[in-house]
């Protein structure tokens, strides 16, 4: 039995570690778009806008000082918490520091998967 049960942990690990990859596939797909930069359809507004400050949430943190943090437990956890589609409620802030936007990671995983259909049409 041990043996089967470390199969379906490696199992389960694989299954996770392809989800977190989809879910930075359309991150990276759909961030920052050079070549809709004219189209008023697809401006950093809206949802593209909210996925700019999620990326920036997860992977743009910076401390008291403005020293990157690499944080991968923060990265994994929000990863897991957005495919999970969370009620949990996060502050996203803006690069400026002028807005702030309260949104759970379900509405992010709206706002992503939202942007993502639209780019596939």
């Amino acid at each position: 039995h041990a043996l089967l049960d470390r199969a379906n942990a490696a199992l389960a690990a694989e299954h996770e570690s392809g989800r977190a990859l989809r879910l930075l596939l359309k991150l990276g797909f759909v961030n920052d778009r050079p070549e809709f930069g004219v189209d008023s359809r697809w401006s950093e507004t809206g949802d593209r806008y909210v996925l700019q400050l999620f990326r920036d949430y997860v992977f743009h943190q910076a401390d008291g000082a403005g020293r990157p943090v690499m944080d991968l437990g923060h990265a994994v956890s929000a990863l897991n918490k957005l495919d999970a589609c969370d009620s949990e409620r996060i502050v996203l802030g803006s690069r400026d520091g002028r807005s702030l936007l309260v949104l759970s990671y379900a509405d992010v995983a709206r706002c992503l998967e939202g942007a993502y259909a639209e780019l596939c049409e």
